[in-house]
């Protein structure tokens, strides 16, 4: 199919392009492809692209009016829309490939196998019939018995025969042979090779043993790389050593070593080789290789290996604080300080070692075991911030926005309880840390934290905060100035009684709590059975029981700056009603005989004193 040529009948329209493509051409895979146009003038120069992109010149040709493209041996690549555009004008098709199926090779014939050589096996087959009209190649593909993956060993170009060596397989065993034919158009079935072959791969050394320098008290590994897998014996200063277990002593209380052996590699670890062990000689043999290595031990400078930077560690009251330090050599010593100090054990402080690790533990933290630690061994150090809080502190009561108002001279007291008895509070006034004082009293009892103002005055007023920790609880106190404390009576009280009548004087006050001083002509009366003091909530009684004519007299109640002032006119008899209407301050009701209430100027439902 090769060389064949189709050609694209064209169609005749107006325009710059007078034969125009077809709506599509089919062309076979292989054959050229060769599309035409004729424009209406002569020697222009048109624009042959394929979905978009623009042909190469190669393939194209113009002669005066036709125009053409040539697409040889097209492929399933070359499909697509072409078109040829001149100006404003242009004329598209579809190009379309369509594929020739070819079959696949036939399998070669006659495969046999010859096992008359030592680790090696001979194959031989003849090639398929009828031959392919296309290039070709065996392939060649290995199995090992017992399993199911085929692996390609290589590839022939000619017939005839082939010989495989042990070398060819990757490990000792029994193996099975396929081959088929492959070419361009396929590969053929499988044919495969009657029995099996016994292969041994002959080993080399890949990557040797090398000379090993380590640490006292470190581990030394000795590896090696074969070609193939095969097993090997290790020789540690010209003695044996068993390969039946994983790992051994070369004699009691000797040395210790582990035998590793994974794929290609093969390994023998010593464990913790002393310097004693300086010098020792490691060999490794197999079939057709023998390599040999020697052991060095060298002391080296001690150094931390954790941490390696500065460690700020945060804990809480009574927990379990540990500081590692993991340092390069076994059993090395090492000495804690805390802040330059040489710590001490003690039941509250615990220093262990480890084989290279050394730790300090505080089985309880408290505040005071706050500072920095430092873990010193030969001149380099490793060191530990460790700070201890107390647990977070929490606010009991109250648990919302408190308003308290007072006036001038009273007692505020601000309470607020907490969850811890030991957890420390701040007071804030306005947001000023407020300071203990004459005038600011600060309480701690328990869980209870109190602020005492033990005599407010309006400046004491504003927002107060408890502050206790990340809480807080709100106060706002409001201080009203009072003018006057005695509320009754605003004026003078005159009282006037006869001998042996029991006479009342009454004083009322702004607040319950306040206390008053009863004087009489300028002296403090004292309390008897003939003069009694009473304090009842907010009102304060002087009583006579049985007034003698000594008690005349003029009577005050006292509080601060401010006083009430009573007048006692006691008589042997009752006096005249007209006589009392000479004195415009004292008013006289007689209710019934012998007895007498006396009220004042002031309007009638405010009694101030009387008699009974």
């Amino acid at each position: 199919m090769r060389g064949r040529v189709r050609t694209v009948a064209n169609v005749t329209v107006k325009g710059p392009i007078l034969k125009r493509l077809p709506r599509k051409l089919d062309v076979l895979e292989g054959e050229n492809a060769v599309l035409l146009v004729e424009t209406l003038e002569a020697g222009v120069e048109g624009r042959w692209s394929r979905d978009g992109e623009e042909l190469p010149v190669i393939c194209q040709s113009s002669s005066g009016h036709m125009h053409a493209l040539v697409l040889p041996g097209v492929t399933r690549e070359d499909a697509g829309e072409v078109t040829f555009s001149l100006g404003n004008s242009r004329t598209t098709t579809l190009l379309r490939v369509k594929c020739v199926k070819h079959s696949p090779p036939g399998p070669p014939i006659l495969a046999e196998m010859f096992k008359g050589h030592k680790n090696t096996v001979l194959l031989t087959w003849k090639p398929p019939e009828p031959a392919p009209e296309t290039p070709f190649i065996y392939r060649l593909e290995r199995q090992e018995v017992g399993s199911e993956d085929w692996i390609q060993c290589f590839s022939i170009e000619k017939a005839g025969a082939v010989e495989v060596p042990g070398d060819c397989v990757p490990s000792e065993g029994d193996y099975r042979f396929r081959i088929c034919t492959v070419s361009g158009h396929g590969r053929s079935p499988h044919v495969v090779f009657h029995g099996s072959a016994h292969l041994v791969p002959t080993a080399r050394l890949v990557a040797g043993l090398e000379d090993v320098q380590v640490y006292d008290g470190e581990d030394a590994v000795f590896s090696l790389d074969l070609s193939t897998i095969i097993q090997g014996t290790w020789f540690l200063n010209g003695e044996e050593l068993k390969s039946n277990e994983p790992e051994g002593q070369v004699e009691p209380g000797a040395l210790r070593y582990r035998i590793e052996q994974k794929g290609l590699q093969h390994r023998l670890i010593l464990h913790a080789v002393k310097h004693q062990d300086s010098g020792a000689l490691v060999g490794f043999s197999c079939p057709g290789v023998q390599d040999s290595a020697a052991l060095t031990i060298q002391e080296s400078p001690v150094h931390i290996l954790s941490p390696q930077d500065r460690v700020s560690l945060t804990f809480t009251t009574s927990e379990r604080v540990v500081l590692t330090c993991e340092l390069s050599r076994v059993d090395f010593p090492a000495t804690w300080y805390k802040d330059g100090q040489k710590v001490e054990e003690s039941e509250l402080l615990v220093v262990k070692m480890d084989g290279r690790k050394h730790r300090l533990i505080l089985p309880e933290a408290k505040v005071q075991d706050s500072g920095e630690f430092e873990c010193r061994t030969e001149g380099v150090s490793a060191f530990f911030g460790v700070t201890v809080q107390d647990p977070p502190v929490h606010i009991v009561d109250p648990r919302e926005h408190v308003f308290v108002h007072a006036i001038t001279s009273e007692c505020v007291m601000l309470a607020c309880e907490v969850d811890r008895e030991d957890a420390p509070v701040r007071w804030y006034k306005d947001g000023q840390e407020v300071e203990e004082s004459d005038f600011v009293v600060l309480e701690n009892e328990g869980p209870h934290r109190r602020l005492v103002l033990p005599a407010t005055q309006p400046s004491d007023g504003g927002e107060f905060q408890c502050v206790a920790g990340d809480e807080c609880a709100y106060f706002t106190v409001t201080i009203t100035d009072v003018s006057s404390w005695i509320v009754y009576p605003s004026g003078k009280v005159y009282v006037a009684a006869v001998r042996l009548e029991r006479v009342v004087l009454t004083c009322e006050l702004c607040r319950p709590w306040a206390e008053v001083r009863w004087t009489k002509d300028g002296e403090e009366v004292v309390e008897s059975p003939a003069l009694l003091l009473q304090k009842e909530d907010t009102v304060r009684r002087l009583v006579l029981p049985a007034v003698q004519l000594e008690d005349s007299g003029e009577y005050l109640c006292e509080i601060d700056d401010e006083s009430a002032s009573f007048t006692v006119t006691v008589t042997e008899s009752y006096q005249s009603q007209d006589s009392s209407n000479n004195n415009p301050e004292l008013c006289v009701l007689l209710k019934k005989p012998k007895t007498r209430r006396l009220w004042s100027r002031f309007p009638p439902w405010r009694r101030t004193a009387g008699t009974e």
